[in-house]
């Protein structure tokens, strides 16, 4: 009987302190949420979880991707996309330009609460011989034959570009001029 009161008194003060903090919060953000929309929560991941190495100062990710499809599983979908990943040196001491480039398939797993995306992991295919079978275990059917023949599509050309603007756009936001 002993045990039943003190494990109900412990209940109520863990709610009631649970309640305490939740007001405090409320009053100190004035309630704003940030919505982060697909698009957003694509670009931060591929441009900050994909590479496994961390980035060498004065070096950047850039990405751009080409989304294929959505499917959704409750409040949870996963995007299946074709990205272009690439770093640039973004500081002269390190020279400005490109470093590295990917092209890749993924498919990313994301969750959506209230209108806000976060991306939660990913899939992608591993190289060589191994490449194409796991296309097919990961990937629809229906995006197999975009997957294979994206080269022909000149759509590759496009994502590289939209990387070069985002460079220079950043890169004038730091006071360099860069023509690449």
């Amino acid at each position: 009987m002993k045990i039943t009161r003190l494990i109900i008194a412990l209940l109520i003060l863990a709610f009631i302190s649970g309640c305490a903090v939740e007001k405090g919060k409320l009053s100190g953000d004035q309630g704003k949420k940030t919505v982060v929309t697909m698009d957003q929560a694509i670009t931060e991941y591929l441009e900050n979880s994909i590479i496994p190495i961390p980035e060498p100062p004065g070096v950047k990710t850039f990405a751009a991707y080409d989304l294929l499809g959505v499917s959704e599983n409750g409040n949870e979908k996963t995007a299946y996309l074709l990205a272009d990943i690439r770093t640039y040196g973004v500081e002269p001491s390190v020279g400005i330009g490109p470093r590295s480039a990917s092209f890749l398939p993924l498919a990313l797993t994301m969750r959506e609460e209230n209108g806000s995306f976060t991306v939660v992991g990913h899939r992608q295919p591993r190289d060589g011989t191994y490449n194409w079978p796991d296309i097919k275990q990961i990937f629809p059917q229906e995006y197999h034959e975009r997957i294979l023949n994206y080269h022909k599509t000149g759509k590759g050309q496009e994502m590289e570009q939209s990387i070069r603007e985002k460079v220079n756009n950043y890169l004038k936001t730091a006071g360099i001029e860069y023509t690449g």
